[in-house]
């Protein structure tokens, strides 16, 4: 007699259908019809009896072990995935100096073109003297045009600007506190 309570309720179910039981119910139906046959029949089919029921349930394991397999690769390539999305977020390209010479390099032609065709040449002047430049020397950091072509996060200097007005150490910091406090 094997212990019915650990198995699953299919291969019990596989079990009851090889020894031409009943196969309705919950699981403790079905283990309480198995235990209830095998005390039955236990001297007659001890030998066969135990041996044609392990071996559908040998399969069944093994079929188990099989749809498991196959359930966890999908569970860690998504856990996977999500990992790697995550880490694509956070990185950013560098782009080598050439790379950004040539990124400015169209912005400027660009803004060239269309500040000519509207008829702005003082801005058509600018962005031409902006384009030799760069040419010239290329694109340094914390210029607009770094700014334009998304060379430079703004969000980490505007979050240093938020905090540099929020400072204890400017004028009349302390008198507010001290007036909150009862003039202490």
């Amino acid at each position: 007699m094997s212990d019915y309570s650990s198995q699953t309720v299919a291969s019990l179910k596989e079990v009851l259908k090889s020894r031409g039981l009943a196969v309705d119910g919950k699981k403790a139906d079905l283990v309480q019809r198995l235990t209830e046959h095998d005390a039955q029949n236990g001297s007659e089919k001890s030998a066969t009896g135990d041996h044609e029921a392990t071996k559908p349930e040998e399969e069944l394991k093994e079929e188990d072990v099989a749809d498991e397999a196959a359930a966890e690769p999908a569970q860690e390539s998504t856990a996977v995935e999500g990992e790697e999305q995550k880490e694509k977020k956070p990185e950013k390209k560098v782009l080598t100096p050439e790379e950004r010479k040539k990124l400015a390099v169209e912005l400027l032609q660009k803004k060239i073109k269309r500040a000519e065709k509207f008829g702005d040449e003082a801005a058509a002047e600018a962005s031409r003297k902006d384009l030799a430049r760069i040419e010239k020397f290329g694109v340094e950091a914390g210029t607009a045009v770094a700014r334009e072509i998304g060379l430079e996060d703004r969000s980490l200097s505007d979050s240093i600007k938020i905090n540099k007005k929020r400072s204890p150490y400017k004028k009349g910091f302390r008198n507010r506190n001290k007036k909150m406090n009862g003039g202490k």
